[in-house]
Protein backbone atom coordinates (compact mmCIF):
# COMPACT_ATOMS: atom_id res chain seq x y z
CA UNK A 1 0.00 0.00 0.00
CA UNK A 2 2.63 2.50 0.74
CA UNK A 3 4.33 2.01 -2.82
CA UNK A 4 0.92 2.53 -4.26
CA UNK A 5 0.67 6.10 -2.12
CA UNK A 6 3.84 7.37 -3.27
CA UNK A 7 3.18 7.22 -6.73
CA UNK A 8 0.09 8.57 -6.03
CA UNK A 9 1.59 11.39 -4.38
CA UNK A 10 4.29 11.60 -6.93
CA UNK A 11 1.51 11.61 -9.93
CA UNK A 12 -0.70 14.38 -8.05
CA UNK A 13 2.49 16.50 -7.69
CA UNK A 14 3.18 16.28 -10.98
CA UNK A 15 -0.22 17.12 -11.85
CA UNK A 16 0.19 20.50 -9.90
CA UNK A 17 3.28 21.16 -11.33
CA UNK A 18 2.23 21.22 -14.90
CA UNK A 19 -1.27 22.74 -14.21
CA UNK A 20 -0.92 25.11 -11.90
CA UNK A 21 1.52 27.57 -14.05
CA UNK A 22 -1.31 27.70 -16.46
CA UNK A 23 -4.41 27.82 -14.69
CA UNK A 24 -2.77 30.94 -13.06
CA UNK A 25 -2.23 32.44 -16.39
CA UNK A 26 -5.50 31.45 -17.68
CA UNK A 27 -7.37 33.08 -14.58
CA UNK A 28 -5.40 35.98 -14.29
CA UNK A 29 -3.91 37.37 -18.15
CA UNK A 30 -6.85 34.86 -20.06
CA UNK A 31 -6.94 36.87 -23.31
CA UNK A 32 -4.57 38.90 -22.54
CA UNK A 33 -2.10 35.91 -23.42
CA UNK A 34 0.09 36.16 -26.70
CA UNK A 35 -1.70 32.87 -28.79
CA UNK A 36 -3.77 32.61 -31.76
CA UNK A 37 -6.83 35.19 -31.69
CA UNK A 38 -9.38 32.68 -33.47
CA UNK A 39 -9.26 30.76 -30.47
CA UNK A 40 -9.89 33.91 -27.64
CA UNK A 41 -13.25 33.51 -26.56
CA UNK A 42 -15.26 36.77 -25.11
CA UNK A 43 -17.63 37.12 -22.01
CA UNK A 44 -19.57 39.27 -19.82
CA UNK A 45 -16.74 39.31 -16.89
CA UNK A 46 -13.09 38.29 -17.26
CA UNK A 47 -11.44 34.95 -16.07
CA UNK A 48 -10.71 36.84 -12.87
CA UNK A 49 -14.49 37.89 -11.71
CA UNK A 50 -15.28 34.27 -13.47
CA UNK A 51 -13.29 32.20 -10.56
CA UNK A 52 -14.43 34.55 -7.99
CA UNK A 53 -17.71 32.70 -9.33
CA UNK A 54 -16.01 29.58 -8.94
CA UNK A 55 -15.22 29.81 -5.80
CA UNK A 56 -18.78 31.14 -4.99
CA UNK A 57 -20.21 27.85 -6.46
CA UNK A 58 -17.90 25.82 -4.03
CA UNK A 59 -19.31 27.55 -0.89
CA UNK A 60 -23.20 26.76 -1.81
CA UNK A 61 -22.02 23.23 -3.16
CA UNK A 62 -20.61 22.68 0.03
CA UNK A 63 -23.53 24.07 1.51
CA UNK A 64 -25.90 21.68 -0.25
CA UNK A 65 -23.64 18.43 0.29
CA UNK A 66 -23.85 19.63 4.18
CA UNK A 67 -27.33 19.39 4.11
CA UNK A 68 -27.16 16.21 1.79
CA UNK A 69 -24.38 14.19 2.92
CA UNK A 70 -26.76 12.27 5.88
CA UNK A 71 -28.70 10.70 3.66
CA UNK A 72 -27.97 6.66 4.32
CA UNK A 73 -26.44 4.30 2.06
CA UNK A 74 -27.89 1.16 1.74
CA UNK A 75 -27.74 -1.46 -1.39
CA UNK A 76 -31.52 -0.98 -1.63
CA UNK A 77 -31.60 2.84 -1.70
CA UNK A 78 -28.33 2.79 -3.97
CA UNK A 79 -30.91 0.62 -6.53
CA UNK A 80 -33.23 3.16 -6.32
CA UNK A 81 -31.09 5.97 -7.05
CA UNK A 82 -29.88 4.14 -9.94
CA UNK A 83 -33.34 4.15 -11.43
CA UNK A 84 -33.89 7.50 -10.63
CA UNK A 85 -30.46 8.40 -11.94
CA UNK A 86 -31.52 6.88 -15.19
CA UNK A 87 -34.86 8.22 -15.77
CA UNK A 88 -33.17 11.64 -15.48
CA UNK A 89 -30.74 10.80 -17.59
CA UNK A 90 -33.58 9.40 -20.33
CA UNK A 91 -35.47 12.69 -19.61
CA UNK A 92 -32.30 14.62 -20.48
CA UNK A 93 -31.58 13.37 -23.89
CA UNK A 94 -35.04 14.04 -24.60
CA UNK A 95 -34.62 17.71 -23.47
CA UNK A 96 -31.25 17.47 -25.62
CA UNK A 97 -32.96 16.26 -28.94
CA UNK A 98 -35.84 18.79 -28.47
CA UNK A 99 -33.18 21.77 -28.03
CA UNK A 100 -31.39 20.53 -30.84
CA UNK A 101 -33.85 20.28 -33.32
CA UNK A 102 -34.02 24.34 -32.37
CA UNK A 103 -30.24 25.28 -33.09
CA UNK A 104 -29.24 22.26 -35.83
CA UNK A 105 -27.21 23.59 -38.83
CA UNK A 106 -24.93 21.86 -41.06
CA UNK A 107 -21.12 22.51 -40.31
CA UNK A 108 -18.71 23.25 -43.13
CA UNK A 109 -15.32 22.23 -42.10
CA UNK A 110 -14.36 18.16 -41.34
CA UNK A 111 -17.68 17.14 -39.70
CA UNK A 112 -19.48 18.48 -43.20
CA UNK A 113 -16.92 16.72 -45.10
CA UNK A 114 -17.72 13.01 -43.27
CA UNK A 115 -21.49 13.67 -43.37
CA UNK A 116 -21.41 14.25 -46.97
CA UNK A 117 -18.90 11.05 -47.12
CA UNK A 118 -22.06 9.01 -45.33
CA UNK A 119 -24.87 10.20 -47.51
CA UNK A 120 -22.58 9.15 -51.03
CA UNK A 121 -21.76 6.29 -49.32
CA UNK A 122 -25.67 5.20 -49.06
CA UNK A 123 -26.61 6.34 -52.61
CA UNK A 124 -23.94 4.25 -53.58
CA UNK A 125 -20.99 6.55 -54.18
CA UNK A 126 -17.51 6.52 -53.32
CA UNK A 127 -16.28 8.33 -50.29
CA UNK A 128 -14.99 11.28 -52.78
CA UNK A 129 -13.02 14.33 -51.40
CA UNK A 130 -9.81 13.18 -53.40
CA UNK A 131 -6.77 12.07 -51.19
CA UNK A 132 -8.94 13.57 -48.16
CA UNK A 133 -9.52 10.48 -46.71
CA UNK A 134 -6.01 8.76 -47.83
CA UNK A 135 -4.58 11.36 -45.30
CA UNK A 136 -6.90 11.13 -42.68
CA UNK A 137 -7.70 7.73 -42.77
CA UNK A 138 -8.34 8.34 -38.65
CA UNK A 139 -12.13 9.92 -40.13
CA UNK A 140 -13.01 6.91 -41.86
CA UNK A 141 -14.66 4.56 -38.61
CA UNK A 142 -16.70 7.91 -37.83
CA UNK A 143 -17.89 8.46 -41.23
CA UNK A 144 -18.74 4.36 -42.00
CA UNK A 145 -20.73 5.12 -38.51
CA UNK A 146 -23.07 7.70 -39.87
CA UNK A 147 -23.53 6.06 -43.01
CA UNK A 148 -24.67 3.30 -40.86
CA UNK A 149 -27.31 5.56 -38.37
CA UNK A 150 -27.79 7.25 -41.95
CA UNK A 151 -29.39 4.04 -43.46
CA UNK A 152 -31.20 2.80 -40.89
CA UNK A 153 -33.12 6.08 -40.44
CA UNK A 154 -33.56 6.10 -43.84
CA UNK A 155 -34.90 2.72 -43.50
CA UNK A 156 -37.00 3.00 -40.51
CA UNK A 157 -41.04 3.45 -41.48
CA UNK A 158 -42.48 6.54 -40.26
CA UNK A 159 -39.10 8.15 -39.33
CA UNK A 160 -40.53 12.44 -38.43
CA UNK A 161 -37.09 14.34 -39.45
CA UNK A 162 -34.78 14.39 -42.04
CA UNK A 163 -32.58 10.95 -42.11
CA UNK A 164 -29.27 13.18 -40.74
CA UNK A 165 -30.85 13.96 -37.74
CA UNK A 166 -30.53 10.62 -36.09
CA UNK A 167 -26.85 11.92 -36.35
CA UNK A 168 -27.65 14.41 -33.52
CA UNK A 169 -30.22 11.74 -31.73
CA UNK A 170 -27.26 9.69 -31.09
CA UNK A 171 -24.99 11.93 -30.08
CA UNK A 172 -27.61 13.44 -27.58
CA UNK A 173 -27.83 9.28 -26.35
CA UNK A 174 -24.18 9.14 -26.08
CA UNK A 175 -24.20 12.61 -23.94
CA UNK A 176 -26.91 11.17 -21.71
CA UNK A 177 -24.75 7.65 -21.29
CA UNK A 178 -21.84 10.08 -20.44
CA UNK A 179 -23.64 11.85 -17.54
CA UNK A 180 -24.97 8.43 -16.65
CA UNK A 181 -21.93 6.55 -16.07
CA UNK A 182 -20.34 9.62 -13.82
CA UNK A 183 -22.96 9.39 -11.49
CA UNK A 184 -22.49 5.79 -11.53
CA UNK A 185 -18.78 6.13 -11.25
CA UNK A 186 -19.62 8.61 -8.30
CA UNK A 187 -21.72 6.36 -6.47
CA UNK A 188 -19.40 3.27 -7.08
CA UNK A 189 -16.62 5.17 -5.45
CA UNK A 190 -17.83 7.28 -2.90
CA UNK A 191 -20.46 5.21 -1.50
CA UNK A 192 -22.51 8.35 -0.48
CA UNK A 193 -25.93 9.43 -2.02
CA UNK A 194 -25.14 13.14 -1.35
CA UNK A 195 -22.03 13.96 -3.40
CA UNK A 196 -24.15 11.38 -6.35
CA UNK A 197 -26.96 13.54 -6.44
CA UNK A 198 -24.79 16.66 -6.66
CA UNK A 199 -22.60 14.77 -9.36
CA UNK A 200 -26.34 14.20 -11.30
CA UNK A 201 -27.41 17.78 -11.05
CA UNK A 202 -23.81 19.23 -11.76
CA UNK A 203 -22.83 17.13 -14.74
CA UNK A 204 -26.59 17.44 -16.45
CA UNK A 205 -25.81 21.44 -16.51
CA UNK A 206 -22.29 21.14 -17.49
CA UNK A 207 -22.63 18.73 -19.94
CA UNK A 208 -25.93 19.81 -21.42
CA UNK A 209 -25.31 23.35 -21.89
CA UNK A 210 -22.58 22.39 -24.54
CA UNK A 211 -23.87 22.41 -28.33
CA UNK A 212 -21.65 20.22 -29.33
CA UNK A 213 -24.27 17.35 -29.19
CA UNK A 214 -25.19 18.99 -32.59
CA UNK A 215 -22.34 18.55 -34.55
CA UNK A 216 -21.93 14.99 -36.09
CA UNK A 217 -18.31 14.49 -35.35
CA UNK A 218 -15.90 12.33 -33.47
CA UNK A 219 -16.13 14.40 -29.84
CA UNK A 220 -19.75 13.76 -29.60
CA UNK A 221 -19.79 10.10 -30.85
CA UNK A 222 -17.15 9.30 -28.85
CA UNK A 223 -18.03 11.41 -25.43
CA UNK A 224 -19.08 8.80 -22.99
CA UNK A 225 -16.26 6.07 -24.09
CA UNK A 226 -13.54 7.58 -21.51
CA UNK A 227 -16.04 7.72 -18.61
CA UNK A 228 -17.90 4.31 -19.31
CA UNK A 229 -14.21 3.29 -19.34
CA UNK A 230 -13.75 4.06 -16.06
CA UNK A 231 -17.21 2.86 -14.91
CA UNK A 232 -16.37 -0.78 -16.14
CA UNK A 233 -13.01 0.05 -14.49
CA UNK A 234 -14.35 0.14 -11.28
CA UNK A 235 -16.85 -2.72 -11.55
CA UNK A 236 -13.81 -4.74 -12.36
CA UNK A 237 -11.81 -3.82 -9.32
CA UNK A 238 -14.57 -4.70 -6.90
CA UNK A 239 -15.42 -8.22 -8.34
CA UNK A 240 -13.87 -11.06 -6.93
CA UNK A 241 -14.55 -13.29 -9.33
CA UNK A 242 -12.85 -15.03 -12.24
CA UNK A 243 -15.11 -13.83 -14.64
CA UNK A 244 -14.03 -10.56 -13.74
CA UNK A 245 -11.35 -10.64 -16.66
CA UNK A 246 -14.07 -10.75 -19.25
CA UNK A 247 -14.71 -7.45 -17.97
CA UNK A 248 -11.25 -6.47 -18.32
CA UNK A 249 -11.27 -7.74 -21.83
CA UNK A 250 -14.37 -5.85 -22.58
CA UNK A 251 -12.84 -2.24 -21.07
CA UNK A 252 -9.49 -2.77 -23.36
CA UNK A 253 -12.08 -3.49 -26.58
CA UNK A 254 -14.02 -0.54 -25.99
CA UNK A 255 -11.06 1.44 -25.28
CA UNK A 256 -9.38 0.03 -28.76
CA UNK A 257 -12.89 1.21 -30.52
CA UNK A 258 -13.09 4.45 -29.00
CA UNK A 259 -9.11 5.09 -30.30
CA UNK A 260 -9.59 4.18 -33.25
CA UNK A 261 -12.44 7.00 -34.16
CA UNK A 262 -11.16 9.47 -31.43
CA UNK A 263 -7.30 9.35 -30.66
CA UNK A 264 -7.83 10.83 -27.40
CA UNK A 265 -9.86 7.74 -26.13
CA UNK A 266 -6.74 5.98 -26.15
CA UNK A 267 -5.29 8.49 -23.42
CA UNK A 268 -8.07 6.93 -20.55
CA UNK A 269 -7.22 3.08 -22.00
CA UNK A 270 -3.08 3.87 -21.14
CA UNK A 271 -3.92 5.31 -17.93
CA UNK A 272 -6.10 2.40 -16.98
CA UNK A 273 -3.48 -0.24 -18.35
CA UNK A 274 -0.53 1.75 -16.51
CA UNK A 275 -1.73 1.87 -12.87
CA UNK A 276 -3.79 -1.41 -13.29
CA UNK A 277 -0.46 -3.19 -13.94
CA UNK A 278 2.12 -1.44 -12.01
CA UNK A 279 -0.74 -1.81 -8.77
CA UNK A 280 -0.90 -5.39 -9.49
CA UNK A 281 3.10 -5.61 -9.10
CA UNK A 282 2.85 -4.23 -6.19
CA UNK A 283 0.26 -6.24 -4.58
CA UNK A 284 0.85 -8.64 -1.08
CA UNK A 285 0.35 -11.82 -2.62
CA UNK A 286 3.45 -14.45 -3.59
CA UNK A 287 4.85 -13.54 -7.04
CA UNK A 288 3.64 -16.47 -8.80
CA UNK A 289 0.30 -15.12 -8.89
CA UNK A 290 0.81 -11.70 -9.64
CA UNK A 291 2.88 -12.79 -12.47
CA UNK A 292 -0.32 -14.95 -14.15
CA UNK A 293 -2.71 -11.89 -13.05
CA UNK A 294 -0.46 -9.46 -15.09
CA UNK A 295 0.23 -11.93 -17.73
CA UNK A 296 -3.39 -12.54 -18.22
CA UNK A 297 -3.96 -8.83 -18.62
CA UNK A 298 -1.63 -8.49 -21.43
CA UNK A 299 -2.86 -11.25 -23.30
CA UNK A 300 -6.74 -10.07 -23.00
CA UNK A 301 -5.12 -6.60 -23.92
CA UNK A 302 -3.44 -7.95 -26.93
CA UNK A 303 -6.43 -10.16 -27.82
CA UNK A 304 -8.90 -6.59 -27.53
CA UNK A 305 -6.36 -4.76 -29.95
CA UNK A 306 -6.19 -7.63 -32.24
CA UNK A 307 -10.65 -7.69 -32.57
CA UNK A 308 -10.38 -3.77 -32.50
CA UNK A 309 -7.75 -4.23 -35.77
CA UNK A 310 -10.27 -6.96 -37.36
CA UNK A 311 -13.31 -4.45 -36.78
CA UNK A 312 -10.91 -1.34 -38.37
CA UNK A 313 -10.13 -3.70 -41.37
CA UNK A 314 -14.12 -4.37 -41.15
CA UNK A 315 -14.98 -0.85 -41.56
CA UNK A 316 -12.40 -0.36 -44.37
CA UNK A 317 -13.49 -3.09 -46.59
CA UNK A 318 -17.21 -1.97 -45.54
CA UNK A 319 -16.90 1.67 -47.63
CA UNK A 320 -14.23 0.54 -49.96
CA UNK A 321 -11.10 2.12 -48.83
CA UNK A 322 -7.76 1.57 -49.57
CA UNK A 323 -5.65 2.37 -46.90
CA UNK A 324 -2.61 3.72 -47.57
CA UNK A 325 0.17 3.93 -45.08
CA UNK A 326 2.61 5.85 -47.18
CA UNK A 327 0.17 8.85 -47.73
CA UNK A 328 -1.69 8.51 -44.01
CA UNK A 329 -0.99 12.18 -41.92
CA UNK A 330 0.85 10.57 -39.16
CA UNK A 331 2.24 11.78 -35.39
CA UNK A 332 5.22 13.27 -36.48
CA UNK A 333 3.22 15.69 -38.58
CA UNK A 334 0.64 16.38 -35.81
CA UNK A 335 3.75 16.87 -33.42
CA UNK A 336 5.24 19.58 -36.52
CA UNK A 337 1.78 21.20 -36.41
CA UNK A 338 1.63 21.81 -32.53
CA UNK A 339 4.89 23.75 -33.13
CA UNK A 340 3.26 26.27 -35.22
CA UNK A 341 3.76 29.52 -34.19
CA UNK A 342 1.23 31.66 -36.63
CA UNK A 343 -1.69 29.27 -35.44
CA UNK A 344 -0.04 28.85 -31.77
CA UNK A 345 -0.06 25.09 -32.27
CA UNK A 346 -3.32 24.94 -33.40
CA UNK A 347 -4.53 23.48 -37.15
CA UNK A 348 -2.76 24.83 -39.76
CA UNK A 349 -2.63 23.71 -43.85
CA UNK A 350 1.09 23.19 -43.55
CA UNK A 351 0.66 20.21 -42.15
CA UNK A 352 -1.29 19.00 -44.81
CA UNK A 353 1.28 20.31 -47.73
CA UNK A 354 4.19 18.60 -46.80
CA UNK A 355 2.13 15.27 -46.48
CA UNK A 356 0.94 15.99 -50.70
CA UNK A 357 4.63 17.32 -51.60
CA UNK A 358 5.91 14.12 -50.22
CA UNK A 359 3.33 12.02 -52.23
CA UNK A 360 4.54 8.97 -53.91
CA UNK A 361 7.68 8.78 -51.81
CA UNK A 362 8.34 6.49 -48.71
CA UNK A 363 6.91 7.56 -45.57
CA UNK A 364 9.92 7.36 -43.53
CA UNK A 365 11.42 9.97 -45.73
CA UNK A 366 8.80 11.88 -44.54
CA UNK A 367 8.70 11.57 -41.15
CA UNK A 368 12.95 12.76 -41.27
CA UNK A 369 11.78 15.86 -42.79
CA UNK A 370 9.25 16.45 -39.93
CA UNK A 371 11.53 15.36 -37.03
CA UNK A 372 14.08 17.80 -38.51
CA UNK A 373 11.36 20.54 -38.83
CA UNK A 374 10.34 20.26 -35.12
CA UNK A 375 14.21 19.94 -34.23
CA UNK A 376 14.90 23.11 -36.05
CA UNK A 377 11.57 25.03 -34.55
CA UNK A 378 12.86 23.76 -30.27
CA UNK A 379 16.40 24.96 -31.93
CA UNK A 380 15.24 27.93 -32.53
CA UNK A 381 13.05 28.89 -29.87
CA UNK A 382 15.64 27.22 -27.42
CA UNK A 383 14.35 25.51 -23.89
CA UNK A 384 13.19 28.20 -22.20
CA UNK A 385 11.39 29.71 -25.65
CA UNK A 386 9.46 26.43 -26.10
CA UNK A 387 8.08 26.32 -22.36
CA UNK A 388 6.88 29.84 -22.87
CA UNK A 389 5.37 28.67 -26.18
CA UNK A 390 4.25 25.70 -24.81
CA UNK A 391 2.56 27.50 -21.53
CA UNK A 392 1.01 30.13 -24.47
CA UNK A 393 -0.17 26.81 -26.03
CA UNK A 394 -2.16 25.16 -22.83
CA UNK A 395 -3.44 28.50 -21.75
CA UNK A 396 -4.82 28.65 -25.22
CA UNK A 397 -6.36 24.63 -25.05
CA UNK A 398 -7.31 25.20 -21.79
CA UNK A 399 -8.90 28.81 -21.39
CA UNK A 400 -11.97 28.16 -23.29
CA UNK A 401 -15.31 27.13 -22.25
CA UNK A 402 -17.15 26.29 -25.43
CA UNK A 403 -14.31 23.90 -26.46
CA UNK A 404 -14.01 25.34 -29.67
CA UNK A 405 -17.91 26.43 -30.85
CA UNK A 406 -17.54 28.23 -33.49
CA UNK A 407 -13.46 28.33 -34.31
CA UNK A 408 -13.24 26.01 -36.90
CA UNK A 409 -12.79 27.15 -40.00
CA UNK A 410 -16.30 27.54 -42.01
CA UNK A 411 -18.30 26.23 -39.40
CA UNK A 412 -21.83 27.07 -39.58
CA UNK A 413 -22.43 26.14 -43.38
CA UNK A 414 -26.35 26.48 -43.89
CA UNK A 415 -29.25 25.52 -41.36
CA UNK A 416 -30.58 22.06 -40.96
CA UNK A 417 -34.29 21.09 -43.10
CA UNK A 418 -36.78 21.01 -40.05
CA UNK A 419 -39.54 23.10 -39.96
CA UNK A 420 -39.33 23.73 -36.53
CA UNK A 421 -42.80 25.70 -34.52
CA UNK A 422 -41.72 26.06 -31.28
CA UNK A 423 -41.23 29.04 -28.77
CA UNK A 424 -38.41 28.33 -27.84
CA UNK A 425 -36.24 28.28 -31.03
CA UNK A 426 -35.60 31.87 -31.23
CA UNK A 427 -34.18 32.38 -27.41
CA UNK A 428 -31.96 29.46 -28.06
CA UNK A 429 -30.65 29.99 -31.48
CA UNK A 430 -30.00 33.92 -29.45
CA UNK A 431 -28.18 31.93 -27.10
CA UNK A 432 -26.25 29.17 -29.02
CA UNK A 433 -25.77 31.01 -32.71
CA UNK A 434 -22.78 33.07 -32.74
CA UNK A 435 -24.97 36.34 -34.12
CA UNK A 436 -27.51 35.98 -31.46
CA UNK A 437 -28.42 38.84 -29.42
CA UNK A 438 -27.16 36.53 -25.75
CA UNK A 439 -24.12 34.50 -27.48
CA UNK A 440 -21.76 36.26 -25.49
CA UNK A 441 -24.27 34.88 -22.22
CA UNK A 442 -23.55 31.16 -23.72
CA UNK A 443 -20.09 31.74 -23.68
CA UNK A 444 -19.76 33.43 -20.19
CA UNK A 445 -21.85 30.89 -18.72
CA UNK A 446 -19.67 27.96 -20.38
CA UNK A 447 -16.71 29.60 -19.32
CA UNK A 448 -17.60 29.64 -15.77
CA UNK A 449 -18.83 25.95 -15.20
CA UNK A 450 -15.26 25.09 -16.87
CA UNK A 451 -12.74 27.34 -15.00
CA UNK A 452 -15.21 25.48 -11.73
CA UNK A 453 -13.99 22.29 -13.24
CA UNK A 454 -10.50 23.16 -13.27
CA UNK A 455 -10.72 24.13 -9.57
CA UNK A 456 -11.95 21.04 -8.82
CA UNK A 457 -9.34 19.76 -10.63
CA UNK A 458 -6.55 21.24 -8.92
CA UNK A 459 -8.59 20.54 -5.64
CA UNK A 460 -8.65 16.80 -6.58
CA UNK A 461 -4.70 16.96 -7.42
CA UNK A 462 -4.34 18.53 -3.82
CA UNK A 463 -6.75 16.30 -1.59
CA UNK A 464 -5.60 13.05 -2.95
CA UNK A 465 -2.17 13.99 -2.18
CA UNK A 466 -2.82 14.56 1.39
CA UNK A 467 -4.73 11.80 1.64
CA UNK A 468 -1.59 9.38 -0.24
CA UNK A 469 1.12 11.69 2.12
CA UNK A 470 -1.51 11.00 5.16
CA UNK A 471 -1.73 7.16 4.81
CA UNK A 472 2.16 6.97 4.69
CA UNK A 473 2.42 8.57 7.85
CA UNK A 474 0.08 6.83 9.67
CA UNK A 475 -0.76 3.22 8.83
CA UNK A 476 -4.23 2.54 10.69
CA UNK A 477 -5.57 4.89 7.49
CA UNK A 478 -5.01 2.08 5.38
CA UNK A 479 -7.39 -0.34 6.55
CA UNK A 480 -10.10 2.15 5.81
CA UNK A 481 -13.08 0.56 3.60
CA UNK A 482 -12.72 0.85 0.11
CA UNK A 483 -9.47 3.44 0.08
CA UNK A 484 -7.62 0.95 -2.18
CA UNK A 485 -10.04 1.98 -4.84
CA UNK A 486 -10.59 5.16 -4.12
CA UNK A 487 -6.87 5.80 -4.84
CA UNK A 488 -6.57 3.40 -7.92
CA UNK A 489 -9.50 4.89 -9.83
CA UNK A 490 -8.35 8.57 -8.72
CA UNK A 491 -4.79 7.85 -9.70
CA UNK A 492 -6.04 6.98 -12.98
CA UNK A 493 -8.18 10.06 -13.48
CA UNK A 494 -5.02 12.15 -12.51
CA UNK A 495 -2.62 10.30 -15.31
CA UNK A 496 -5.72 10.57 -17.70
CA UNK A 497 -5.44 14.44 -17.00
CA UNK A 498 -1.88 14.14 -17.62
CA UNK A 499 -1.89 12.46 -20.33
CA UNK A 500 -4.55 14.47 -22.19
CA UNK A 501 -2.50 17.62 -21.03
CA UNK A 502 0.63 16.29 -22.60
CA UNK A 503 -1.45 15.24 -26.13
CA UNK A 504 -2.70 18.83 -26.14
CA UNK A 505 0.62 20.21 -25.83
CA UNK A 506 2.84 18.25 -28.12
CA UNK A 507 0.89 17.79 -30.92
CA UNK A 508 -2.05 19.91 -33.15
CA UNK A 509 -4.79 21.00 -30.81
CA UNK A 510 -7.33 23.20 -29.49
CA UNK A 511 -10.09 23.56 -27.07
CA UNK A 512 -12.17 21.35 -28.86
CA UNK A 513 -9.92 17.86 -28.71
CA UNK A 514 -10.35 17.95 -24.66
CA UNK A 515 -14.10 17.22 -25.06
CA UNK A 516 -14.71 14.07 -25.14
CA UNK A 517 -12.52 13.64 -21.64
CA UNK A 518 -14.66 16.87 -20.17
CA UNK A 519 -17.09 14.10 -18.22
CA UNK A 520 -13.96 12.27 -16.29
CA UNK A 521 -12.45 15.75 -15.69
CA UNK A 522 -15.98 17.14 -13.90
CA UNK A 523 -16.52 13.45 -11.75
CA UNK A 524 -12.69 14.34 -10.64
CA UNK A 525 -13.82 17.77 -9.40
CA UNK A 526 -16.73 16.02 -7.97
CA UNK A 527 -14.45 14.02 -5.89
CA UNK A 528 -12.21 17.25 -5.50
CA UNK A 529 -14.71 18.79 -4.05
CA UNK A 530 -16.09 15.74 -2.13
CA UNK A 531 -13.24 15.06 -0.62
CA UNK A 532 -12.44 18.95 1.01
CA UNK A 533 -15.98 19.09 2.27
CA UNK A 534 -15.83 15.38 3.67
CA UNK A 535 -12.40 16.59 5.65
CA UNK A 536 -13.96 19.92 6.41
CA UNK A 537 -16.87 18.71 7.74
CA UNK A 538 -15.02 15.89 10.50
CA UNK A 539 -12.78 18.42 11.83
CA UNK A 540 -15.91 21.00 12.03
CA UNK A 541 -17.59 17.69 14.06
CA UNK A 542 -14.94 17.27 16.08
CA UNK A 543 -14.00 20.74 17.16
CA UNK A 544 -18.04 21.02 18.27
CA UNK A 545 -17.39 17.77 20.62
Amino acid sequence: MKKKCISTATLSVLLLVLFLPVFYYIVFYGTNVNYNEMHKIITVEGNKVLSLCAVIGVAVLGAAYYFLRKIPYTGRIAVWFTGITLAVCILFCLVNIKISKCIAFYGGWDCGMVANSARWLYEGQTLGYDDYYTIYSNNIPVTWLLYQLYSFASGLKGYPYNPEFIWIQFQCVMLSLAVFCSVLLVLQVSRNLGISVIALVFQSIFLGISPWKIIPYTDGSTIAMPILILLLYSLFRKNGRKRKYLLWFLIMFLGCLGGIMKATCYVTLIAVVLVDLVWSAWEEVPMRKRLQKIGLKILLLIAAFGLGAFCKQGIYCSVQYDYNADMEIGWSNYMYNGLNEDTTGACSGEGLEIVRSFAGTDKNTRIQYEMEGIRKRIGDRGIWGTIRFWLRKQVMNFNDGTFSWYQEGYFQAWEYPLNIESSGKEPLRAFYWQDGSNYIWFTTISQGLWLFVLLGVITEAGMLLWTAVSTIRRPKYRTEENLSDRLCLSTVMIVTFIGMFLFVMLFEARARYLYNTIPVFSVMAVFGYYELYRKLFIFCDKRRK
